[in-house]
C-alpha cells in the first residue's frame, strides 16, 4: 500500500531506457487518507458484476468507443446500461450509478485549483467533485470504478494533508475501488490498457494486480501484436467514427451552425491524425513503452 499524493507528468518525448519500474516488482494500491481506506473497509461486501458504461459524452474520443463497445460485449451490458455521447446527461448519471456494480466511466475530466470544482464533463454539463460529496450522491451498491478520463486523479493538498480529487469523491460516494487517471492520457493507449485491465479481472486477479499486468501487457505490446490483433479493427472502428464526424460537420454547415461547424472541424481533424497513426504503429517496436501511455493509472481504495 502506498500513500501518495499528486505524481508529475512524464515527458513523452523523453528516452525510453531498459528500466525495472516499481510496479514491475509491487502491486501498488493509493489510498488518500486513512479515514478514507477506514470507510472503505466498514462497507459491507456486495455480491455482483452488473456494469454500467458511460462514453464519450463529448462525441470527440476517436477510440473510446471502441474500448466500451468490447467491453458491453465481455460483461454483457444491455444498451439501457451503456450511456453514449450526448445521452451521457448529468441525470442519467447519477441514475446509472445507483444501479450498477462496477461503473466504466471513459471521458473527459478535468481539474481545477479548487479541487471542488474539478468535474467529469457530460452531454449536457458537468458533475463536479461538489456535487459528488453530497448525500445526494450515495452510491451503496458500487463496488468498483474505472475512470478512464483526463486528470481523475490529479490532486491538490490542503492544509491538513487530505488529497481531493474526483477519485477520492468516489470512494466518499460508496465505491470500495477506483482506477484513475493523473494526467490527460492517450485515449488508444487507455483503451488497450482498460480492454487488459477488465480482462484480468475476469481472469480472477485482484484490482491492483489486473492494472499490473495491464500495465505489463500495454508495455510490452509489440508493432507486430498490435497489427496482428487489433489494428484491422480499431482502422475498421475509425473509419466510421470518421465518416459519422463529416457527416455531423456537413449538417452544421448546412444549418448555419457556426458554433457546431467549429467542434465538428476540429474533431474531423483529430480523427484524421489518429488516422494516420493507427498506419504507423505496426512499425514501431514497443508504441506504448514509456510511462507516459501507461504510468498515470492508479488503484485506489481496497
Amino acid at each position: 500500500m502506498v500513500f501518495a499524493s499528486k505524481s508529475s507528468k512524464p515527458s513523452a518525448t523523453k528516452p525510453v531506457t531498459n528500466t525495472t519500474y516499481l510496479c514491475d516488482r509491487f502491486r501498488i494500491r493509493l489510498v488518500p487518507s486513512c479515514q478514507i481506506l477506514h470507510y472503505c473497509h466498514q462497507r459491507p461486501a456486495i455480491p455482483g458484476q452488473e456494469m454500467g458504461i458511460v462514453e464519450d459524452a463529448t462525441e470527440d474520443l476517436p477510440f473510446t468507443s471502441f474500448e466500451c463497445k468490447t467491453l458491453a460485449e465481455m460483461y454483457d451490458v444491455p444498451a439501457e446500461q451503456r450511456l453514449q455521447g450526448r445521452n451521457a446527461t448529468v441525470k442519467s448519471y447519477h441514475t446509472l450509478a445507483q444501479q450498477v456494480h462496477i461503473l466504466h466511466s471513459s471521458h473527459h475530466a478535468e481539474s481545477n485549483s479548487n479541487p471542488l470544482e474539478s468535474q467529469l464533463r457530460l452531454g449536457d454539463g458537468s458533475l463536479t467533485l461538489g456535487q459528488l460529496l453530497t448525500p445526494g450522491w450515495r452510491m451503496p451498491n458500487l463496488l468498483e470504478v474505472f475512470a478512464s478520463a483526463c486528470e481523475v486523479n490529479f490532486t491538490v493538498p490542503t492544509v491538513t494533508d487530505d488529497l481531493l480529487s474526483l477519485a477520492t469523491g468516489f470512494l466518499c460516494a460508496g465505491a470500495r475501488s477506483v482506477v484513475s487517471t493523473q494526467w490527460s492520457v492517450d485515449d488508444l493507449a487507455s483503451a488497450l490498457l482498460a480492454i487488459f485491465y477488465y480482462d484480468g479481472r475476469r481472469s480472477g486477479m485482484s484490482r491492483c494486480q489486473a492494472l499490473q499486468q495491464g500495465q505489463i501487457k500495454l508495455r510490452n505490446l509489440t508493432g507486430k501484436e498490435f497489427a496482428d490483433n487489433y489494428q484491422a479493427q480499431l482502422t475498421e472502428h475509425l473509419e466510421q467514427k470518421l465518416k459519422e464526424a463529416k457527416a455531423a460537420k456537413q449538417n452544421a454547415k448546412d444549418q448555419g451552425d457556426e458554433e457546431e461547424l467549429d467542434k465538428w472541424i476540429k474533431i474531423v481533424d483529430k480523427f484524421e491524425i489518429q488516422r494516420k497513426r493507427l498506419e504507423s504503429l505496426s512499425k514501431e517496436d514497443f508504441s506504448f513503452a514509456h510511462p507516459f501511455f501507461w504510468a498515470g493509472f492508479v488503484s485506489q481504495g481496497i
